[in-house]
């Protein structure tokens, strides 16, 4: 297990400082907006430029177009085709807003597909449907990323809304152009399905990392706790909890667009849908073990380390006793009375120590027969 050698006060303080900071900056970006009465990307850019990929298909063909900037072909849309745009980056508002103008969507929905701090919902409109939820996936540095992603499902489309370049969706391309599974014998509500299949998958890959990390530190928490392994633990509670945080509102979406028996949404898929609300409330049940084991493991931690204590202080008090008569001999015989029959006694000396031995020997034997030692 790799040790950190950092404190936990400093992670702590480093953390609400940044996370506060960062918050703050987005408040005032969205109150600004508000303000002008304009619509502006709330959250943090990650890509420089936003790139676009159109897949246009059926089941016997398929095309993809790249970079899109007119987005047009939406007024002459064939019904038997099913689209799929997708969007990497959010922070040019500019093409978002002519996406929206040219597919007549709400403003709200424009809105809350550029502000990356809303919990995901589901909202149903006249011409289409929109989805918002959080991607979680640990990077390389073993820490969380949280996306927000955006969905609109129409008649026979579907526009996917990603924050960063990511490989969310690339078996779903796959299927797509190498005509695999049944996307292209489905419809738009089966992509979209597919689609928030792929980030649940991540939910349970995060989880699944957790508990990995979970089985490699348990074994340094029984045998050696170290501070470095607390701060561990809470590094993996903070994650436990992020992820449940963000799968309950997932779960509210799908229950809602569950319940609602949406147009956009066959009768021969909405037991996708159905499945897919089960597979959400298992990451819950998962999660929430995940949550009591690193709870359990913190007492174990502390038990530990009481036990270590324990029993660093019984050996100190066990060798404190024992030397408690040896000192009371070895003080007697070390006043200054002149009428001390035993100084003048020439044996005097080593009978002391013999009785002092004695002494030594008959107290490690007692504490041995009762388990002290």
């Amino acid at each position: 297990m790799k040790q950190f050698d950092i404190r936990p006060d400093k992670i702590l303080l480093s953390g609400i400082k940044s996370l506060t900071d960062f918050s703050l900056n987005l408040l005032e970006i969205k109150t600004e907006a508000k303000g002008r009465g304009e619509i502006a990307f709330v959250g943090e850019k990650k890509i420089d430029e936003v790139q676009t990929q159109l897949y246009e298909y059926d089941f016997d063909e398929v095309t993809t177009k790249e970079k899109l900037k007119d987005f047009e072909f939406f007024d002459d849309l064939k019904d038997k085709k099913t689209y799929w745009l997708n969007f990497h980056g959010l922070h040019e508002v500019e093409i978002i807003e002519q996406l929206a103008k040219t597919l007549s969507l709400d403003r709200m929905t424009v809105r809350q597909t550029l502000d990356t701090t809303l919990r995901p919902k589901v909202e149903e409109y006249d011409h289409y449907l929109f989805f918002s939820i959080k991607s979680i996936l640990k990077n390389d540095k073993g820490q969380l990323d949280v996306e927000h992603l955006s969905f609109v499902l129409g008649k026979n489309y579907v526009i996917s809304f990603q924050e960063k370049m990511g490989d969310h969706f690339d078996h779903l391309r796959n299927k797509i152009l190498e005509k695999l599974g049944l996307l292209r014998k489905k419809g738009s509500d089966f992509l979209l399905y597919q689609l928030l299949d792929a980030i649940l998958d991540n939910y349970f890959e995060t989880i699944e990392s957790i508990n990995d990390e979970i089985q490699a530190i348990e074994k340094i928490v029984l045998t050696n706790p170290t501070q470095d392994s607390l701060v561990k633990l809470e590094q993996l509670k903070q994650m436990a909890e992020l992820v449940k945080k963000s799968l309950n509102p997932f779960k509210e979406a799908l229950r809602v667009l569950q319940n609602r028996k949406t147009v956009f949404i066959g009768e021969g898929n909405s037991k996708y849908f159905h499945d897919l609300t089960n597979s959400c409330l298992s990451a819950i049940e998962e999660i929430e073990s995940t949550a009591k084991s690193l709870e359990g493991l913190t007492n174990i931690y502390f038990s530990s380390l009481s036990q270590k204590m324990n029993e660093t202080m019984k050996v100190l008090t066990t060798v404190a006793t024992i030397f408690i008569p040896l000192t009371f001999i070895a003080g007697v015989y070390g006043m200054n009375f002149e009428n001390m029959p035993e100084l003048g006694y020439k044996y005097g000396y080593f009978i002391t120590w013999g009785v002092m031995g004695l002494v030594f020997i008959g107290m490690v034997i007692y504490f041995k027969r009762k388990k002290w030692l």
